[in-house]
């Protein structure tokens, strides 16, 4: 496979979209095109940079006002609805200080989406969109090259969030690598996202928000969905989820698919993953 492939650096670390099936020009200006967007996005979604939606947000003291953009609300919304989903195994405001006497499921803000405005509940708000904001743009970066009658592309954000779009003429779908050691195996992907999850690279980091402590999971942890964005926030949950909680809910979700890998000679995969030959086989 010798398509071309473009790097962008953006959200701390590097995005790279392989165009099957358009020449190289035309590939680079769409690729271009979908990098523009992806900047465009970490302004209005990172809480690194002062004026974005979500460093405004976490500056508002309790009972405070702001309005935010669409993106910005769209993927609050889509974190809200992981966050309900998964019991607050996911939670984009974990590390917000509540006040003393604030129950433990009382929301931390609210969204009016029909207002564009979210409004703080608590004493310090802290969104953090790092576990769900790279799989959003990804999805948006994907909508940018459709724009340009790209669909035979495949997306990933370093490493650990792939989106694949159509399979490329006289191919399948696009190889994803899973697993780990002996239990490595390449997927044949297709108009979906795999995202992982792990502490390899920036040590014992996440969370658990319905605890408040660090995951004792040590290994890492894949999810399949729909959308990048619901992969990347899933495959999050996933990490702090027990292996039963995550049999339960691919149960509950047939659409998603979850792996886990337990050893280095044994991955537990669920639903949606379960069903592929190259699993199936560990």
């Amino acid at each position: 496979m010798n398509w071309p492939e473009f790097h962008h650096e953006a959200m701390a670390t590097t995005f790279a979209i392989v165009i099957a099936d358009h020449p190289r020009d035309y590939a680079r200006q769409a690729a271009a095109a979908a990098f523009r967007e992806l900047d465009r996005l970490e302004s209005e979604l990172s809480r690194y940079v002062e004026s974005s939606d979500i460093a405004r947000a976490n500056r508002l003291a309790a009972g405070e006002t702001i309005s935010i953009g669409e993106d910005a609300l769209h993927v609050l919304l889509i974190a809200a609805d992981a966050s309900l989903a998964t019991d607050r195994a996911f939670d984009a405001a974990y590390a917000s200080e509540r006040f003393p006497d604030q129950p433990a499921d009382a929301p931390l803000f609210t969204l009016d989406p029909a207002a564009h405005t979210l409004t703080a509940h608590t004493a310090r708000l802290h969104l953090d969109l790092g576990a769900v904001g790279k799989g959003y743009a990804l999805d948006r970066m994907a909508a940018q090259l459709g724009e340009w009658a790209i669909t035979t592309a495949c997306l990933q954000s370093g490493g650990s969030t792939a989106l694949t779009l159509a399979a490329p003429a006289g191919h399948t779908g696009w190889p994803i690598g899973i697993g780990e050691d002996v239990t490595h195996r390449m997927l044949t992907l297709t108009d979906i996202a795999l995202s992982g999850s792990g502490i390899a690279v920036q040590g014992t980091h996440l969370i658990d928000p319905r605890t408040g402590a660090p995951s004792p999971r040590a290994t890492r942890t894949w999810a399949l969905a729909p959308t990048a964005a619901l992969s990347d926030a899933l495959s999050t949950a996933f990490f702090v989820f027990s292996e039963e909680e995550i049999a339960a809910f691919c149960a509950a979700h047939p659409e998603i698919g979850a792996a886990s890998a337990v050893s280095s000679t044994q991955l537990n995969a669920h639903g949606a993953l379960a069903r592929y030959p190259a699993i199936a086989s560990i």
